[in-house]
């Protein structure tokens, strides 16, 4: 369970900054003026730049279970309650699309792609791969069952594997999405959130 926030400015002594907020406390790594550091934080005293992106992420759920008949429960309170909510709704929303999946028999798909963002890995959410999308990828899934999907979707970059995630998570929806919304209405309807999710983000963040 984690929650990356690349600060993409300068942070207090930190010239650039990514934030880690998990389980125990924050952790701030980057680049300072000796070098490369990491520090451990409270996660209260990084409440303020966190929230923003909650907001962001609440959009996205609320988006996310509109498509997937599920509903999004925001937490209120701590940011650790928070994110343990959203995990909670990742598992959600993953089983929900699992069943939507399930009924598209094989296929297999194989997309070159300018960009691919990347929202979320496994019951991480990364802004990482939203500020820093994989660029000129191919995204490729092989879907092996008739019953039940089985299998992955992969993103390869400069012909290494760089990111996968299984098919019937939320994670692979949204990399499904980007590489074959033509497969199922809710796909199309993925892709677009996920793009306006991109345009809020640029707004939100400092990472251009």
């Amino acid at each position: 369970m984690e929650f990356v926030i690349p600060l993409c400015r300068p942070w207090r002594d930190f010239q650039e900054a990514t934030l880690i907020v998990k389980e125990g406390g924050a952790l701030v790594v980057g680049r300072t003026g000796g070098g490369f550091d990491e520090r451990s934080m409270a996660v209260e005293d990084v409440a303020d730049l966190v929230t923003p992106y909650m907001r962001l992420y609440d959009w996205l759920g609320n988006e996310t279970g509109r498509v997937l008949g599920v509903e999004y429960r925001g937490a209120a309170g701590s940011v650790l309650e928070w994110l343990r909510a959203h995990i909670s709704f990742i598992d959600e929303a993953g089983a929900s699309w699992g069943k939507i999946i399930d009924g598209v028999g094989p296929f297999s798909v194989r997309r070159f792609l300018k960009r691919v963002y990347m929202p979320y890995s496994g019951h991480a959410l990364t802004l990482t791969y939203v500020a820093y999308p994989f660029p000129d990828a191919v995204v490729a899934a092989d879907n092996k069952g008739r019953t039940m999907a089985i299998g992955s979707v992969v993103v390869e970059w400069g012909g290494v594997r760089v990111a996968s995630a299984g098919l019937r998570t939320l994670a692979g929806a949204f990399l499904l999405a980007q590489a074959a919304p033509e497969l199922l209405p809710e796909l199309k309807e993925l892709k677009k959130i996920l793009e306006e999710f991109v345009t809020r983000f640029v707004s939100t963040s400092a990472c251009q």
